[in-house]
């Protein structure tokens, strides 16, 4: 068996190098790259605009990591005083390693249960900054704004996806007896997908799909995958987690 891991370089390397440790054959293929937003230049404002008690939220790793850097460069600071809120567990560890202020996040890690953080109960009249990366769901703004809040988009980084040629990258990967996929979001799933057409699109279909929430799983339900499993986290940890609990009683093999 061998592990198809489609996340963004870093993270995507450091996966397979814990899964080799494990045991597992993996292979790396990012299926696209991380570049600064167009909006960072806009951060020093926004954050001016924030009051005590008003709410930042982080999409990702990467939007506090590329939103750190941007400070640094113009030797600003975090904001202080408003309730910082991260996506997920590995956002929430980048935040509170820049700033002194407790950072809330939910278990899993998705949109649905952030919505559902006590902290935000009372965010009617409050202004909510959202720090993002290019495109991606509108759920928690739509859903704050709805509330009473005032909500603001902050780009602080792009995401771009890298084509490849599914024909060739399918032969050079069933030779090497790629069985499970690793892919991460919606976005990525659906432009994975999309770059097979015939016997290659059946072939990746029947591989064994691992994502991070039922949303993704039933996605990959209407795209046509037919072994979907879902793990319950994006993370690295999380991933891990999953490929420890399943190591020996002979599901991946």
């Amino acid at each position: 068996m061998t592990i198809l891991v489609t996340r963004p370089e870093q993270e995507s390397q450091a996966l397979c190098d814990a899964l080799q440790a494990l045991g597992h054959h993996a292979i790396s293929h990012p299926l696209l790259t991380i570049h600064p937003g167009k909006e960072l230049s806009l951060l020093p404002n926004y954050f001016s605009s924030l009051s005590d008690g008003d709410f930042l939220i982080a999409v990702s790793q990467h939007a506090v990591q590329h939103a750190q850097d941007y400070l640094q460069l113009q030797q600003k600071e975090w904001k202080k005083g408003v309730n910082y809120i991260a996506v997920g567990q590995k956002s929430a560890q980048y935040l509170r390693s820049y700033i002194s202020d407790p950072v809330h996040f939910p278990t899993p890690s998705d949109s649905e249960h952030l919505l559902a953080l006590p902290v935000l109960d009372n965010v009617a009249g409050k202004k909510v900054l959202i720090l993002r990366g290019n495109g991606g769901r509108d759920l928690i703004y739509q859903a704050l704004e709805e509330l009473g809040a005032e909500v603001t988009y902050c780009e602080t980084y792009q995401r771009q996806s890298t084509t490849f040629n599914g024909a060739t990258k399918a032969k050079e990967w069933q030779e090497n007896n790629v069985n499970t996929l690793v892919i991460t979001s919606g976005e990525q799933l659906s432009f994975f997908t999309s770059q097979f057409t015939n016997t290659d699109l059946d072939w990746v279909l029947g591989c064994r799909l691992l994502v991070p929430s039922e949303r993704i799983n039933q996605l990959g339900q209407q795209l046509g995958y037919q072994h979907i499993e879902t793990v319950g986290g994006a993370s690295n940890s999380d991933l891990l987690h999953y490929f420890s609990e399943h190591h020996n009683d002979g599901t991946f093999k």
